[in-house]
């Protein structure tokens, strides 16, 4: 009898296969079913909506808008113009009748107006206006859904109440309709439009405006249809749109026709039969499709067009002042309020284009490009779930099976295809058919995972590569953070959500470093830099911060701590005195002396990485960064090297400070409390006191509106001290500036400088 021992045995190669096999099938499946089932997650859809979506727009770009949509925007212009209020709607009424009246002069289609006028002005303008509504039955009004949040019951989830709020009944009832167009927000950008607010029961305006152009367009068609398919509507509905909208049922007309048509196109054989008979063109016969198609969507993807201002848009005072012969003719005309203009500047909405340039878009421009989206059929369609599972799974599979047969660089490079030739097909269905297929998580996801299984099956020596990569990180990084990314989840290494904290912040300048530039040749001008950060950067870490960001000849550096922390803002106090006298030191050696200017805030910041997938720096962000900026920047003018806030000082007893004013600086709203930090108090000199003690002096005759006191008293310390430039900073001040406020009763406050509006 043959033995079967050695076959199925351990050693058997037969046997080692098999479980090489076995382990890279598992390992196939298990990346398809992480791809697979993460999709089906809120995780996977935000990923896919904040991530796949946007590469997808940033690959086509933008696109041609639809030429039958025109935007008359309510703009801050306008208002300028016409010398209105800022809020338009306060303006008089018949301003938007004598719009609507020199619309109507070009035949549009439809007019659009999601504007609120939720209050009687004057009985005569509000009369001008409905009238000029009412005149052609074309305009749509604008409504809005007034969200109350009740108080709960029994301490669960506070419930809360939608209120429908329409135009006063007068402007209201001389519309066709009314429609609220209410936006779901996501994490950054708007992505979505409602077509069906369900919770409300209602359709929306864009929605709304979309099928009062269909019927417009189709109604002969539509009757037609109805009468061949023995439709009892048929009959019961007037034979022309116009005589249709006189009736003012539009809302309830327009669901009995839909639930009548829908029927009919239940079998899509009878439905084209039925096309066919009556003779409906393609045009007409696109609308009816989409038109029917939105009966099964709540909510609808945008097809984003571009930047704001992409669709055709007009200023209101252009509008109204007359506009070229068929500028408007056969069009759509959505009238509504700029994002520049109250109160649509605090609606905050950006979409995939617009946050890219730090631009709000109005709810008028996305309600016009939902209706375009609609017109053309062209709002996105993301695959049904059970579609994403399986394309998921199999990707997940395909590229996984790419390890078990192939070499390491073939794989590698089969791979890296295999995800290109997804990522244009993804492109391509997005452009061709508005079809949204899934990028982030099988290119950013999947695609990641079965490279590093192919690098662990075929590489084994990670340990050196290891270190080389914390080498690095440690020369980019602090260690803290470095060692700590080992101990991280996989989804927050490398996180850019940043950690929030208490902590000081010192920017530098490098003295006429422009002219240092241009009288250097780079190389030299890189050795330059490169001693002088060398000189500078091991004093920042000796005493406990850290460089967090470099700009040409400019440093920014922090240290962070858990709370209003005394000894890390010594620590940065001393730091800066110790730079300075340790460039001081540089510059004798030097032919080009760096001198260097210091600024320093303190308060909450962010600390962490920021930018992109690719391009991720760790540094602070917060206010107490850009403060330090100023700071540094009011060195120039006051002549000093070292100033700080008051928040940095606080408490502190062991430096030397002189009390230089209030300021206003550059971008700031409110006046910054400006110390000079000279020495520490063991390091300041009988002179140092001698000049702070008779600038204090000064500087209180100054802030009590005593002018003439205080530029004596300046002129005489600039003549015992004619170095110190804070004394002549105040004395070309007050000796330049003609109008100074007199101290009364109603000014009691010190005085403060805005450098923003210094001329010397």
């Amino acid at each position: 009898m043959i033995s079967t021992w050695p076959i199925l045995s351990g050693s058997s190669p037969l046997n080692r296969v098999f479980v090489k096999s076995s382990k890279l099938c598992l390992l196939s499946v298990a990346i398809g079913l992480v791809g697979a089932v993460l999709c089906l997650t809120p995780l996977g859809e935000t990923l896919e909506e904040e991530g796949g979506l946007a590469w997808l727009f940033a690959l086509r770009g933008e696109t041609a808008p639809p030429q039958d949509i025109v935007i008359i925007s309510v703009d801050q212009t306008s208002a300028d113009f016409f010398k209105l209020a800022d809020d338009p709607t306060d303006w008089p009424r018949e301003y938007y009748a004598q719009l609507i009246d020199q619309i109507n002069q070009q035949h549009p289609t439809l007019i659009a107006l999601n504007i609120f006028f939720g209050k009687p002005i004057n009985a005569i303008t509000d009369q001008q206006l409905a009238t000029a509504i009412a005149r052609d039955n074309n305009v749509i009004l604008g409504s809005y859904i007034k969200y109350k949040t009740l108080n709960p019951s029994s301490g669960g989830a506070a419930p809360s109440t939608e209120t429908l709020m329409e135009s006063i009944e007068l402007i209201n009832n001389a519309a066709l309709s009314a429609a609220p167009f209410p936006l779901p927000k996501g994490a950054s950008t708007v992505k979505q439009f409602w077509v069906d607010k369900e919770s409300a029961g209602l359709r929306t305006f864009p929605d709304f405006i979309f099928q009062c152009y269909v019927l417009k367009k189709a109604y002969p068609n539509l009757l037609t249809l109805l009468a061949i398919a023995q439709s009892p509507l048929a009959t019961q509905l007037p034979p022309s749109f116009a005589e249709l909208a006189k009736q003012h049922t539009l809302s309830e007309d327009l669901e009995k026709l839909r639930d009548a048509l829908a029927l009919q196109a239940t079998n899509p054989d009878h439905w084209q039969h039925l096309l066919n008979q009556a003779a409906v063109p393609a045009q007409q016969q696109r609308l009816l499709a989409a038109w029917l198609n939105l009966a099964d969507h709540k909510s609808l993807y945008y097809n984003h067009y571009g930047n704001v201002g992409k669709i055709t848009t007009i200023p209101f005072y252009q509008a109204l002042n007359g506009l070229p012969p068929d500028t408007l003719r056969d069009r759509i005309v959505l009238v509504g309020f700029s994002e520049s203009i109250e109160p649509e500047k605090a609606q905050g909405y950006y979409t995939v284009y617009s946050h890219a340039h730090n631009q709000t878009t109005s709810p008028i421009d996305l309600a016009a490009t939902a209706l375009g989206n609609l017109i053309d059929n062209t709002w996105l369609k993301p695959l049904r779930s059970a579609y994403q599972f399986l394309l998921l799974l199999g990707w997940g599979m395909l590229l996984s099976a790419y390890c078990v047969i192939r070499s390491y660089r073939l794989a590698i490079t089969v791979i890296l295809a295999s995800g290109a030739a997804y990522t244009y097909f993804a492109y391509y269905e997005f452009v061709t058919a508005a079809i949204w297929l899934p990028l982030t998580i099988p290119l950013a996801l999947q695609m990641p995972l079965v490279l590093t299984a192919a690098s662990v099956i075929h590489f084994r020596h990670t340990n050196r590569t290891k270190t080389k990569m914390q080498l690095a990180l440690h020369k980019l990084l602090p260690k803290e953070v470095v060692d700590n990314i080992p101990h991280q989840p996989d989804t927050m290494i490398m996180d850019t959500s940043g950690k929030l904290t208490q902590g000081v912040c010192l920017a530098t300048d490098v003295c006429d470093y422009t002219q240092l530039s241009e009288a250097l040749k780079p190389k030299a001008l890189i050795d330059l830099m490169n001693t002088y950060y060398q000189t500078v950067f091991p004093l920042v870490n000796q005493h406990g911060g850290f460089v967090t960001d470099l700009a040409g000849d400019g440093m920014y550096a922090v240290w962070a701590h858990a709370d209003h922390n005394q000894q890390a803002r010594s620590n940065a106090c001393q730091a800066a005195l110790t730079i300075k006298q340790n460039l001081a030191a540089f510059n004798q050696d030097q032919p080009y002396p760096l001198i260097t200017r210091f600024g320093l805030a303190c308060g909450e910041i962010s600390i962490g990485h920021t930018g992109f997938t690719g391009r991720l720096i760790y540094r602070a962000i917060g206010d107490p960064v850009n403060t330090a900026s100023r700071i540094e920047a009011l060195n120039k003018q006051l002549g000093t090297h070292i100033l700080v806030n008051a928040a940095v000082i606080a408490d502190l007893d062991d430096f030397f400070l002189r009390d230089v004013g209030l300021f206003i600086l550059k971008g700031k709203a409110k006046p910054v409390h400006i110390f000079e930090l000279m020495a520490t108090q063991q390091q300041a000199s009988d002179r140092d006191r001698a000049l702070t003690a008779a600038f204090a002096k000064a500087l209180a005759l100054f802030q009590d509106h005593q002018w003439l006191p205080a530029r004596q008293a300046f002129s005489k310390i600039t003549e015992q001290f004619p170095n110190d430039g804070p004394s002549g900073f105040f004395l070309r001040y007050l000796e330049n500036t003609t109008k100074l406020p007199e101290k009364s009763v109603d000014n009691q406050l010190p005085m403060i400088i805005n450098v923003t509006t210094l001329s010397f």
